[in-house]
């Protein structure tokens, strides 16, 4: 990568992506807490291109050569033993010998190294646990095999990632990487300069050996970056400090470009007559930098932050000024105002609870473009929260051996084989016969005394029920649900049961869920006749249900074969995911939240395939939503069984 005159930059302001991802790499080079930069859907062909360019960035940062910078690839077969240590071979009096020293990830080099993973949701869980520890870390100890090690992490991660896997990652390993961008569109360009020339002043600012002046914070700077942002809870600080940064780079590369740019002469200047106005000179070498609102702005559009401050697209200026209809969003929901304002809730439902005659309109659908896409630097806030529970813990290995000897232990045979021996009755069986076999000597066991466990067969299919109590009344659902509960009876399928909006549940913001071993489990007709309740976290019940088939797919010790997804719903959740995953109201009324919040976890539910999983949705018909089912059937790719609740509440087959 060259670096070219002053004379020939480009503009700062240009919008390609090539630019824009040229822009971010030299900005995380330059500022020290930059160190974690995520690319969304960027096609895996370019990820060796990009890694060039950034291994280019960081060679420049410490004035070596780009071949000479250490470069560690993660991803799903790492251990920790491949970060922490490393092989060393040392020649002694006695010969040849072999030791330990430490890892890459210790560094050792006197260049920040840099981490490549080119793929975040296959990283394996040692290497997540690395870069949690380590991304923006200001010291870190090592004490392993005899080492003990303590350094200031410098390592810079690049990592890439598709937007819609955002949703399974831990929510710490993300906060960790401060430059985020989406760069589905990418086209590097052919040659040895993929991005684009590296401008001169951006390699004299990135030079170790270029003085670095101070910052100074404008008076409005904090109040900018608090504005960018959504003030919603649970989001902590590291977004404020990231975009913080991001500004504070950019504006370094301004005073470079200040630097470096010529300043205006006479023979510059037009002939009119006028004299020229001198360019301002450049500022002293020792004078601090200012980093101003403006600076945040531009680090905003660098990484396509979209907020409710800062629209994703400017309306065109040729629409006539009008007030723009209510579409559902994150934010409370605002009914239209031709259907009126909606009932104010009761001080003992909540915001969440409404009674079961009450209609209010929840206006136009939500249109799928307004989620956030690729483009958004954090794609995980329009997938929801992540799975319960989503630790950076090691799963579970699968046992080895037939799938025969890993089910329940139901009783004890003669052994046929060595495998899968029951010790304690196998000790007992010769003890019968010590007696005549020597007295008091040893135990003697020959071959008749052998005992096998005798294990039950592990279910190799799995039938998921979300059941809605609150779209029932006094509708039979037992016809419905009958042939269902009959395959799984005939095939010995497992059993999951999710309630939704059950009476006595204890916590009626939040589904609940058991699991049984086959259709016989006496808490599944208990459930089946559970009266309805209030509340109706259809989206909660939802995320839960593709939780368990996530993880019955991906730890099931013996493997599912099929799986089937049965949601006996209306549609009409009025409860939000995040408030049924934390169990708490909100301030403001639900609206259309809680049923967008279950689109969206159903479409998530929908990316696991159909080839295993086939998925059912049950419509009982009930107006005046009568559309809601159907919406969220086709973001569940499932097919629709119709039936028909009426106002009085016999229902009956379609």
């Amino acid at each position: 990568m060259s670096a070219r005159p002053p004379h020939a930059q480009e503009p700062q302001e240009r919008d390609d992506a090539a630019h824009r991802l040229l822009t971010a790499l030299v900005c995380s080079a330059l500022e020290p807490a930059l160190t974690g930069v995520l690319l969304f859907d960027l096609p895996p062909e370019h990820v060796p291109a990009v890694a060039g360019v950034f291994t280019e960035v960081l060679g420049a940062a410490s004035d070596r050569p780009p071949g000479t910078v250490p470069r560690t690839t993660l991803d799903a077969a790492t251990a920790d033993e491949d970060l922490w240590l490393r092989p060393l071979v040392r020649r002694s009096a006695g010969g040849i010998g072999f030791t330990l020293g430490p890892g890459p990830l210790a560094e050792t080099a006197d260049s920040p190294p840099l981490v490549l993973v080119p793929d975040l949701a296959r990283l394996s869980v040692p290497g997540m646990r690395a870069a949690v520890q380590l991304l923006g870390a200001d010291t870190a100890t090592l004490e392993h095999s005899g080492i003990r090690r303590r350094w200031t992490p410098r390592a810079r991660w690049l990592a890439f990632c598709r937007a819609e896997d955002a949703a399974h990652l831990s929510p710490h390993l993300l906060d960790r990487f401060p430059v985020r961008l989406g760069v589905p569109g990418l086209r590097p360009l052919p040659g040895h300069e993929p991005l684009g020339p590296l401008p001169a002043a951006w390699a004299a600012a990135l030079s170790p050996r270029t003085p670095r002046r101070p910052t100074t914070l404008s008076g409005g700077f904090a109040a900018s970056v608090l504005e960018q942002l959504d003030d919603r809870e649970g989001l902590g600080h590291r977004r404020a400090l990231a975009l913080g940064r991001i500004a504070r780079a950019l504006a370094r590369l301004d005073a470079a470009e200040e630097r470096e740019r010529p300043e205006t002469s006479a023979e510059d200047a037009p002939a009119t007559g006028t004299p020229a106005t001198p360019a301002p000179a450049p500022d002293a070498p020792g004078a601090p930098v200012l980093v101003t609102p403006v600076h945040v702005g531009r680090a905003a559009r660098l990484i396509r932050l979209r907020t409710a401050h800062r629209p994703s697209a400017p309306p065109p200026e040729s629409a006539p000024a009008q007030e723009p209809p209510p579409t559902p969003g994150p934010g409370p929901y605002r009914p239209a105002p031709d259907h009126g304002p909606g009932p104010e809730p009761s001080p003992e439902t909540g915001p969440f609870v409404r009674e079961p005659e009450s209609a209010v309109p929840l206006g136009p659908a939500p249109v799928r473009s307004e989620a956030p896409g690729p483009f958004s630097p954090y794609p995980e806030d329009g997938a929801g929260p992540g799975p319960d529970g989503a630790t950076l813990r090691i799963p579970a290995r699968r046992t080895a051996g037939a799938r025969a000897s890993r089910g329940a232990v139901v009783g004890v045979r003669r052994a046929r084989d060595l495998w899968d021996l029951a010790p304690v009755r196998t000790a007992m069986e010769a003890a019968k016969y010590r007696a005549i076999r020597g007295g008091r000597g040893p135990l003697v066991i020959v071959p008749q005394d052998l005992r096998g466990y005798v294990r039950a067969p592990e279910p190799v299919r799995l039938l998921t029920l979300v059941l809605d109590h609150t779209c029932r009344g006094d509708w039979d659902w037992h016809p419905a649900l009958e042939p269902f509960l009959q395959w799984a009876y005939v095939t010995r399928a497992a059993v999951h049961v999710v309630e939704v909006g059950a009476r006595g549940a204890a916590n009626e913001l939040r589904a609940g869920s058991f699991s049984a071993r086959s259709t016989r489990d006496p808490r599944i007709a208990a459930a089946l006749a559970r009266p309805a309740g209030r509340a109706t976290p259809l989206a909660h019940g939802l995320d839960q249900a593709g939780s368990a088939l996530r993880r019955a797919f991906r730890h099931h010790r013996a493997g599912l074969v099929e799986a089937m997804l049965v949601v006996v719903t209306d549609g009409r959740g009025n409860v939000p995911l995040t408030a049924g995953r934390t169990g708490r109201r909100g301030s403001g009324p639900a609206g259309r939240t809680g049923t967008t919040d279950a689109v969206r976890a159903a479409e998530r539910i929908r990316a696991l395939g159909r080839s295993r999983l086939h998925s059912v949705v049950i419509d009982p018909g009930r107006r005046p939503y009568t559309a809601l089912p159907a919406e969220l059937a086709d973001a569940l790719g499932a097919d629709v069984i119709a039936a028909r609740a009426e106002e009085e509440g016999a229902g009956r087959a379609r």
